[in-house]
């Protein structure tokens, strides 16, 4: 059996981490859906002033965002591209980028709201 490359390794922990992180998205949304109003801000204009507001349950839309890293597993690009070719390295390391600028959207909306909250 051939061994893993190592962005294949690499991709597998960050698969791995990313469903850490979606549990952790989920116990911060459902903190914050404790404490939050009835009515939380969905939406900031680009000077910073909410423009719209939601039901609270939409908080739950943060950990949502992380699922997407869950689809993205790496049997996926493995059963398209042989392990160790350019394509499979390529996508896993796009598939990476895309997770971490995931959880910075998601992490960011999740503090947003923590800081209307005043928290």
């Amino acid at each position: 059996m051939r061994q893993k490359s190592f962005v294949s390794r690499a991709y597998w922990v960050m698969y791995l981490l990313n469903i850490v992180v979606l549990l952790g998205f989920v116990a911060v949304a459902y903190w914050l859906y404790q404490q939050a109003p009835a009515r939380i801000p969905d939406h900031w204009n680009g000077a910073m002033q909410i423009d719209a507001y939601g039901n609270k349950i939409e908080l739950f839309i943060f950990p949502a965002l992380a699922l997407i890293g869950v689809i993205l597993h790496p049997a996926l690009v493995d059963r398209k591209y042989p392990d160790g070719s350019s394509n499979n390295m390529w996508s896993k390391i796009i598939f990476a980028v895309c997770i971490i600028a995931i959880w910075v959207a998601a992490g960011l909306g999740l503090l947003a709201i923590y800081r209307w909250l005043g928290r």
